[in-house]
């Protein structure tokens, strides 16, 4: 049996593939449109992708997924929170209509009459599975727990909101869930860390990292701070208060995401995006950072007490957040920790797929090894791309080897193999690769490749078997989701890929769920006698990682790169290969 999910939503849509409790394909639709999140578009070419992956139709599907509570907006449930919401808050006319949207938008016959529209225009009239609306968070802790290394977890789930929660507990064992607590609309942590992305001139739902990358160049400000707690606070009745106000409800003249109230609490204008970054924008980077943490790290404490397991798991868009993993893996009540890499809603379509074939099929789910779950290219079809594009290019009988002695020689390589990975981060199949013992190398990714700011900071890759020699207090991460701190035989060595804080956001390669890119590793141990890359995505400044050849050769020959080891072919700029190898 074969079981779809999907996500077609705000941002990041996509697809998913299960079959006994494995993940067959995902794919989000940014990749195949080539445009970045793919707000509000519909993930057809990712159905089709997963589809074509096992050679099936629609019709072959058992059922689809979707992670909204359909039952709770057709009975009227969720209609009667919002009523409740507006009779004790004065609400703005634009959540207003946020509201309605949302009540008019997954009800059964709404999901039902959307999803059977583009499936008839692109499938024909067929025989179309059923769709089961699985709740939102539940949809995200179950991913988290059932894809994790452990038997049974604390599980916390934390994001803009789903179906009314924010913030919700979870405990995990005998191979079940169950929802302890719950925080609702409006007192979301991902809405608070979007309305201080937007005050600081950075785009919500996709320049969050640049805030947590930017707060470590900031201070402790006891100003700043101050205010910050009028917003946003722990407490003990409810884990902690928000006043919506300054988020939700009031009059919005700056952006959607804060009111004007919060403009006249911090006494400053909100950044524009083209305004150079000053020292009070660094200090509120670094004090909003501060303030989630401790929130955060106040709810761990209290979630891990109330299951008593020690093990923690992270669900929900929330835990992108790199600085505020590290800050719950440090944390004395934790034994062990796993955030999953896929927790946004795009990577919840994996999760609607999942639940179904658990709970329909009895599958056990398969524990999370990799993201390579996307488009692969041939050999053949990539000498195929190369061809049309009238570029030199060369094989190698050693593609591993040839990349680690142009990186070891100050080159910036784009790496380009086997599967695409899901998710945010490159993992090893869509990379831009560079020596990380060189700091110009670094900012030549920075300025001639990826175009963008220079205070953002690059993660390593590293071959899993030397991680004690390069961190302190890590684990195995591999998904790039926490950072740790290096040790002084790193920052010595490998400037490059240490933050300014003292941490890296590491990848940990494993020899055997990616052996290409561990035999790079490898290669590059044996020359440099260092197993360690400067890894960053596949792309340009405000474009999707790349998915197929032609991508790649787009972004290789509009960038400085100086090379691409693409399958088996590599291209040079600037040097004399012959033509077709």
């Amino acid at each position: 049996m074969f079981f779809l999910g999907l996500f077609e939503g705000h941002a990041d849509p996509a697809a998913c593939l299960v079959r006994d409790g494995k993940v067959i394909a995902y794919a989000e639709e940014e990749r195949f449109l080539r445009n970045k999140h793919a707000f509000g578009l519909y993930p057809i070419n990712a159905i089709k992708y997963c589809l074509n992956c096992v050679d099936i139709s629609l019709s072959d599907i058992s059922a689809v997924g979707i992670h909204w509570d359909i039952a709770s907006f057709d009975n009227g449930t969720i209609a009667s929170y919002f009523d409740e919401l507006n009779s004790l808050f004065d609400v703005d006319e634009g959540t207003s209509r946020w509201q309605q949207s949302m009540l008019s938008s997954f009800t059964s016959k709404a999901v039902f009459n959307r999803h059977h529209f583009h499936w008839t225009k692109h499938f024909g009239s067929i025989d179309f599975p059923p769709i089961v609306g699985i709740p939102h968070h539940y949809a995200h802790a179950f991913q988290a727990c059932f894809q994790s290394p452990f038997s049974s977890a604390t599980c916390i789930v934390m994001d803009g909101s789903g179906d009314v929660d924010c913030t919700s507990i979870w405990k995990y064992e005998n191979n079940a869930i169950t929802k302890l607590f719950s925080r609702k609309i409006p007192h979301s942590l991902g809405w608070f860390y979007a309305a201080f992305t937007e005050f600081l001139g950075f785009e919500a739902y996709d320049g969050e990292y640049k805030v947590m990358g930017l707060a470590s160049y900031g201070n402790c400000n006891e100003n700043v701070r101050s205010k910050l707690n009028a917003i946003l606070s722990p407490c003990d009745s409810n884990l902690y208060s928000l006043d919506p106000k300054y988020i939700h409800y009031g009059p919005h003249t700056y952006s959607k995401r804060f009111t004007d109230h919060l403009v006249e609490l911090m006494g400053i204008q909100p950044r524009t995006p083209d305004q150079s970054l000053s020292q009070i924008h660094k200090d509120i980077a670094y004090e909003v950072q501060y303030l989630l943490e401790s929130v955060v790290t106040h709810i761990s404490d209290y979630a891990i007490q109330l299951t008593g397991i020690d093990n923690l798991c992270i669900g929900g868009g929330v835990g992108l957040n790199i600085k505020m993993n590290s800050a719950l893996h440090r944390s004395t009540l934790v034994s062990d920790f796993f955030a999953h890499p896929l927790c946004s809603d795009g990577g919840a379509a994996q999760a609607a797929a999942l639940v179904l074939g658990h709970r329909d099929n009895g599958n056990e789910v398969e524990r999370l090894s990799t993201l390579a779950l996307g488009p692969e290219y041939s050999d053949e079809s990539i000498r195929k791309a190369l061809d049309i594009c009238k570029l030199p290019y060369q094989l190698s009988n050693n593609i591993s080897l040839t990349a680690a002695q142009f990186i070891s020689g100050g080159m910036v390589v784009g790496w380009f193999q086997g599967r695409m990975e899901a998710g945010p981060r490159a993992l090893g199949q869509r990379s831009i690769l560079a020596d990380p013992r060189c700091v110009s190398s670094r900012d030549k990714v920075n300025a001639v490749i990826k175009f963008r700011e220079d205070w953002r900071p690059f993660c390593p890759s590293i071959a899993e078997e030397f991680l004690d020699e390069y961190f302190d207090n890590y684990y195995n991460s591999p998904f790039m989701n926490n950072s740790f701190f290096a040790t002084q035989k790193l920052k010595e060595i490998a400037p490059a890929i240490v933050h300014v804080d003292g941490t890296s956001r590491i990848q940990a390669v494993s020899k055997i769920h990616n052996p290409l890119y561990h035999s790079l590793l490898m290669s590059m141990n044996s020359i440099a006698d260092l197993p360690i890359l400067l890894n960053t995505s596949f792309n340009v400044k405000g474009e999707p990682i790349v998915m197929s050849p032609v991508d790649a050769l787009r972004t290789f020959s509009a960038s400085g790169m100086d090379c691409l080891c693409i399958g088996n072919y590599f291209l040079l700029k600037n040097h004399n290969i012959s033509q077709n190898g």
